[in-house]
C-alpha cells in the first residue's frame, strides 16, 4: 500500500485518465492472490483483460516495482508501472521490464505517456475468478444484502394480496386463515 504524500492525487489522475480511456476502474485497491506484494494500486477492466498498474513515486524503488509486477502478472493480462516522470527509462532495471512484457508509462505534468506497451498474457482460471469477484461487487447495485434495511427484505403488506392473503386491514385477513 502506497505511503508516499502524493499518492491519492496521482491515484485520481490515474484513475480519471484510465476512465476517459474507456476502462472500467476499480474504486479501490485490489486484492491480487500471489504469493508476494498482494495490493495493486489501480485495477481496471477492458474488454475481457483485466490490467494492473503499479504507481510509482521519484522516492520509490523501481525495483521493487518489478518485483511487484511479476507478482502482478499472475493474475492479470496486462501489468503496467507508472513511474513518476522519465526515471523508469534510466533505471538499470527497464530491460527488465521489457524482457518480461510489462508496460511502463511515465506521469508527467502533461499526463500518462507509455514508454513500454504491456504484452498479453493468459491468467489461470483460478486467479481470474479471485479478480472478477471483486470487480462484480461493482455492479450497478453496488448495495449488499447486509447494507438492506430487514424491511427490504420482506413484501410490503399490501403485497399479500397478491399471494390471496389479502392486506392486513382487509376483513378477509383473517386469523383463523391460517389456525
Amino acid at each position: 500500500m502506497a505511503t508516499h504524500p502524493r499518492y491519492q492525487a496521482a491515484r485520481v489522475q490515474l484513475v480519471t485518465f484510465l476512465q476517459r480511456a474507456g476502462f472500467r476502474v476499480h474504486p479501490e485497491e485490489v486484492y491480487c492472490p500471489a504469493e508476494d506484494h498482494c495490493w495493486v494500486d489501480v485495477a481496471a477492466l477492458k474488454g475481457l483483460d483485466y490490467w494492473a498498474f503499479e504507481y510509482k513515486s521519484r522516492n520509490d524503488s523501481i525495483r521493487r516495482g518489478l518485483s511487484q509486477c511479476r507478482s502482478y502478472s499472475t493474475a492479470f493480462n496486462y501489468v503496467v508501472l507508472v513511474a513518476d516522470r522519465n526515471r523508469a527509462t534510466s533505471s538499470p532495471y527497464f530491460a527488465s521490464f521489457k524482457r518480461n512484457g510489462f508496460g511502463v508509462w511515465s506521469h508527467t505534468a502533461g499526463g500518462f505517456n507509455p514508454l513500454l506497451e504491456p504484452q498479453r498474457r493468459p491468467v489461470p482460471r483460478h486467479f481470474r475468478v479471485v479478480i472478477d469477484r471483486q470487480f462484480r461487487r461493482l455492479g450497478s447495485n453496488r448495495h449488499t444484502s447486509a447494507d438492506r434495511r430487514i424491511s427490504d427484505w420482506f413484501p410490503p403488506l399490501h403485497a399479500c394480496s397478491n399471494y390471496g392473503l389479502g392486506t392486513a386491514t382487509e376483513p378477509s385477513f383473517r386469523q383463523d386463515r391460517f389456525e
